[in-house]
Parts: structure tokens; sequence; C-alpha cells
């Protein structure tokens, strides 16, 4: 999209295109969901010259995909699992995560920036743990590096973060190793791709559902969808040649909308996030507690002049609007607790969010921790791919229309 002042269609505009779709003349594409992927994959599509139509049942980023850290990452962790447990799958998707992190930042610079992530070392071997760890991740990002990571003295990390706890149980302070990664507004790339995949020539609906799926007489295919509208009941019917089915936690009832028996994909996983006041953490400075009590890292970030803090990881049932459980706010708070030289208070938390990660189901997982975030494409049924799992950052790279050719 070249024209900057272009403007996007009228709702009415994109019913008319889906409703134009007919079994003789059917889009090449119909994407179910607005979030991440499913915008991608729009955009993706129709920058491909391939006619594309969206819909979604509530509105663009409505879910999962606006309730996330605000960090496009690599995965430090990822590559920590890679190396001690020689995971090559772990390894290329933090090469991916790293190669598409400085491909956000440059498509969106006015939604997307580098921040700086200091990471507190209490102990001389701490130290040098992380220094090499984080050297390694500048390594593997190459020609997509951010900044290098360096070190700071205890000093000179109280000075960048005056905040960060200099002694406690039984522990000092020996310097802090910051690192580079890059942070984003969410919900609004979210609506930006959405709104580019307009202006390209996609129709996007938000607000629209799909009701049934419409198959080719005396064939279990696919062939297009009975759609609702929901802002005003009026139901229509578009046609398409593949259905992409993007629901993130809601894949599984598309699923079923196909196949009443289709056996459930997705082992949905909560991510609680809090927002603390600003004085938690400096202006243009991040803190990472690199390992908690299950074996995550718990970010602490300046976000909208306020602080965020999250996340955790734990099985969850699906629902439309998922909360935040008193224990996992604890959780957090406990967390950065130690790593902090003021009172962290639960009076503190000005407001919480959990998102609702659609993890794929792997039967050798341990707990949803250990589950791949990499994305899973299936088509279990004729003319309906299925794309779940992944993360923010590698959105773009696992768009799937040359696989639906």
């Amino acid at each position: 999209v070249t024209d900057h002042a272009a403007v996007v269609p009228t709702r009415v505009q994109h019913v008319s295109v889906l409703t134009a779709a007919s079994v003789g003349d059917p889009l090449d594409i119909l994407v179910v969901g607005g979030g991440a992927t499913g915008c991608g994959v729009a955009l993706d599509a129709v920058s491909r010259g391939l006619r594309v139509g969206l819909v979604e049942r509530e509105d663009f980023s409505s879910g999962t995909s606006s309730r996330s850290t605000k960090l496009i990452h690599g995965g430090v962790r990822y590559l920590e699992k890679a190396v001690f447990n020689l995971d090559y799958g772990q390894l290329k998707l933090v090469f991916h995560a790293l190669e598409e992190r400085k491909q956000l930042i440059d498509n969106a610079p006015h939604l997307c920036h580098a921040l700086p992530c200091m990471t507190p070392c209490y102990g001389w071997f701490e130290t040098v743990y992380y220094w090499v760890g984080l050297k390694m991740y500048d390594l593997v990002a190459g020609r997509q590096l951010l900044h290098l990571s360096r070190y700071y003295s205890a000093q000179e990390s109280s000075e960048l973060f005056p905040t960060l706890a200099q002694k406690g149980k039984d522990r000092s302070l020996k310097g802090t190793v910051v690192y580079y990664d890059g942070q984003m507004n969410d919900s609004r790339v979210n609506v930006g791709l959405a709104c580019t995949a307009a202006l390209a020539g996609a129709a996007v609906l938000n607000h629209a559902e799909v009701i049934s799926f419409l198959k080719e007489e005396g064939q279990r295919r696919i062939i297009g969808a009975r759609i609702r509208d929901n802002l005003t009941g009026e139901e229509f019917n578009t046609y398409a040649k593949v259905v992409v089915n993007a629901g993130g936690p809601f894949c599984d009832s598309v699923r079923k909308l196909a196949d009443k028996d289709a056996k459930p994909m997705i082992c949905p996983s909560s991510g609680v996030h809090i927002v603390l006041p600003d004085y938690y953490s400096p202006e243009g400075m991040g803190l990472i507690v690199p390992k908690t009590k299950d074996g995550r890292v718990i970010f602490m970030l300046p976000w909208l002049g306020r602080t965020v803090a999250g996340t955790t990881d734990s099985s969850t049932s699906i629902t439309m609007l998922p909360e935040p459980h008193e224990d996992e706010i604890e959780f957090i708070l406990d967390a950065i607790r130690d790593y902090l030289n003021i009172k962290v208070r639960r009076v503190d938390v000005l407001s919480a969010w959990s998102g609702i990660r659609p993890l794929a189901m792997d039967p050798n997982a341990k707990n949803t921790e250990s589950i791949s975030r990499d994305h899973v494409v299936c088509e279990d049924y004729p003319g309906l791919v299925t794309i779940t799992g992944g993360k923010w950052t590698t959105y773009r790279r696992w768009v799937i229309v040359q696989w639906c050719h």
C-alpha cells in the first residue's frame, strides 16, 4: 500500500464483497479470526494478489493478541532451552523470532521500538552465566541485532534502575547485564494489519460470526461459510476456495462446526499480567526476573506511563473474557518482590488482564510451560486449514498462503 491518503473502505462495502462471492466466483481465502495470525494471513494473501475475506466474531485484537507482554522478542529462555536440551526446534524458533523482531520494528516504527532490559546478578557465577548467555543471544541475532548487550556494575545499575534491590536474603548485587529486545503496542499493530489488508483489497469484517460451514453437495469439502453480522443480526453466505481457521483459543470451536466429533488440538494456557505505578520501573528500561519458582522469567517493563509485569503460564479453561486469578497476581508480585528495594503491595496493582495462549497440544509435555511456542498448521477437514500455536513476534513468518495452494 503506497497511497498514504487512501481511505479504508466502509463496513457496508466489506459486507457487499463478502456477499458477492458465489459458488462460481468464490474468494480465494476466507480467514476466520481477526487476531495477529488471522490479520497476518489476510494481509500476506492479499499482497500476493489473492481475493481475501476475513471475519472476526468480536473486534480486531479483542482476544489474546491484545493481552501480551508487549514484547517483540527472540526469547532468551527459548535459547537457554535450546542449549541445555540440545533442542534444534527451540533454536530455530529463536532464529526466526529475532529476524521477525527486526522486521516488525522496521515495518511499524511508530508502534514498535528497541527496549533495554536489565538482568540482575547476585553472584559472580550468575554474572558470568548471564553475560555469556546474552552474548550468545547477540551472536544468534547476527545482522538483526538491535544493540550489543553489556555489563554494568552494581553502582551503575542502581543509577539506571533506582528501585533495583542492592541486597536481600544473604546476597548482594554484583552487577547487571543489559540486553535489548523490542516493545510494541500489540493491539494497535493488530488493527494496523487489518486496515492495511483492507487498503490492499481484502474484505475484513468485525463483529461477524461464522455460524456454520457450507459444503459441496454430496461431498465433505467446505466451500464457504454462513455468516451472522452481530451488529445487524442479518445472515449471509460467502464462498471461498479455502477457509483458514485462525480462531486462536477458539480454533477447536471452529473445527467442531465442520465435524462435531473433532478431537481437541488446543492446550489453553493462561498468561496473566498486572499494571503497577510508574515508580516501579524507570522510563526506558525494563527488568527481567531470570527465574521464578516454576522456571519462567518475569518481565517488568515501562508501559504508557505505568509498569507492566508478567507473565504466568498455567492450564486454564477457554472463556470469552478470561479473568486473572488472585493466586496468579500474587505469583507475579512475589516474583518481583525480591528484586526491588521498595515495598511491593497488592494495593499497588492498578489493573490486571489474562490472555489465553492457543498452544498446540503436545502429549509429551509435562505442563503448558514446556510446550513449544511454534505454529502448527493442519488440514484435518477438506477445505478447512487450521493454524494455531505460535507467538506475536513470529505471526508474519507463519502465514500459510503457499501451503493453502
